[in-house]
């Protein structure tokens, strides 16, 4: 058992508990066994974790995470072995666990490595966050798929699109990745253009409800989007361009939500050297259109989910990146930001039953920042003081 101490509560965050500072025990299934008044529960042997009043939040969620890309040098992906990139996502997976993050939604791979990891992790072998796999991107053969070669699995037919996706099952992965709309860093790709046909799209989700599993699909142009949301995706990622249309159709569907991507719009800037002069120039050429169009879909009310797209090697560099990105490259409320990362999140994946808020009863993964994020997000600019997960306290 693990006591934590002079919790600083988040009330949006905390189910069944009305006070702003509690303890919390964590009984040795990992459960929040507990939330109570500071100093009124008693329990022999646990240890004890003192918040000393600092903010006590639900383990945060990664919806749009490529466990295999080291850094923003996309060509290596060629030539990365598969015992490297094994030995590169093992290590990021573990800083997105030091970050604070217990969920992790992989959105396309190589070497079908977070499968891997996620046996690895059943067997008691590593200790990372949860992992929910897509494997490889169903794409159809188009402009500058040769930057991210091995994380493709290309179709060009509704039959394609079957055999790839069941390929994916195959290999253990839980849901299915579809390129509805061309990608910013592909080179010489156009992100607003829709590339995936009707047909195409709606096979995908028909494969993957019947495994009883859904689709994210990747979409920048509004048309893009309304093609998924029309054919049952269960996630729009990234959403660059949505418009007032699109946004209405989504308010009113209780069944696809959309994931923005800030922390990459950031990165290309701050790594801009990595990337080709094609990428550079797309990304400034949408900028504006894109942070209107995002900022437009938030004050719509849309419920966000939380995903960054970043590579490690920026991870590691600018800590909490999605979270003052949400603000700094969008225009997002601090508090809000915090809600998508954890509620929201958990809802879209469907795992609001045992994670996303403090609750007795739910799995006890819980991250202490030092503060209060949700008057000052960039005090998610620093690591946590403390990560508990699975039976391990990380201390930063």
């Amino acid at each position: 058992m693990i006591l934590f101490k002079n919790c600083r509560l988040i009330k949006e965050l905390t189910e069944g508990y009305e006070g702003e500072y509690a303890d919390i025990l964590i009984n040795d299934e990992d459960i929040i066994e507990r939330i109570s008044s500071p100093g009124t529960i008693r329990s022999e042997g646990a240890r004890i974790v003192d918040a000393k009043n600092n903010t006590v939040l639900p383990g945060f969620f990664e919806l749009h995470a490529h466990l295999c890309l080291s850094d923003m040098n996309f060509h290596k992906l060629r030539t990365t072995t598969q015992s490297e990139n094994a030995l590169e996502a093992l290590s990021f997976a573990r800083e997105y666990l030091k970050q604070g993050y217990t969920t992790i939604r992989d959105a396309g791979t190589i070497h079908n490595v977070t499968v891997e990891l996620k046996r690895a992790k059943e067997r008691g072998i590593v200790n990372i966050p949860d992992i929910i796999s897509s494997g490889q991107i169903i794409t159809p053969t188009e402009n500058g798929n040769d930057t991210f070669a091995n994380m493709y699995y290309e179709v060009d037919s509704p039959y394609e699109v079957r055999k790839g996706c069941r390929k994916q099952f195959e290999l253990g992965n839980d849901i299915i990745k579809c390129m509805l709309t061309g990608a910013y860093l592909n080179e010489g790709g156009n992100p607003g253009e829709t590339i995936m046909m009707e047909d195409e799209v709606r096979e995908a989700v028909k494969v993957a409800k019947m495994k009883g599993s859904y689709v994210m699909g990747h979409a920048h142009g509004a048309e893009g989007i309304q093609l998924g949301i029309r054919c049952g995706v269960g996630t729009i990622e990234h959403g660059s361009f949505i418009d007032d249309e699109t946004i209405q159709i989504l308010k009113e569907s209780d069944e696809c939500f959309l994931v923005p991507t800030a922390a990459i719009g950031l990165a290309c800037f701050y790594d801009a050297e990595s990337l080709s002069e094609d990428m550079m120039d797309k990304r400034k050429r949408y900028e504006l259109a894109e942070k209107e169009a995002l900022n437009k879909a938030y004050r719509a009310g849309l419920k966000l989910g939380f995903g960054s797209d970043i590579d490690k090697e920026n991870f590691v560099k600018y800590p909490g990146m999605e979270f003052y990105a949400r603000t700094d490259w969008y225009d997002f409320e601090y508090k809000d930001i915090l809600i998508q990362a954890t509620k929201n999140s958990a809802e879209i994946a469907g795992l609001s039953e045992k994670k996303g808020t403090i609750k007795v009863g739910k799995k006890g993964e819980l991250v202490v920042i030092e503060g209060k994020p949700d008057e000052d997000i960039y005090k998610m600019k620093k690591m946590p003081l403390y990560v508990y997960f699975n039976g391990e306290l990380i201390e930063n």
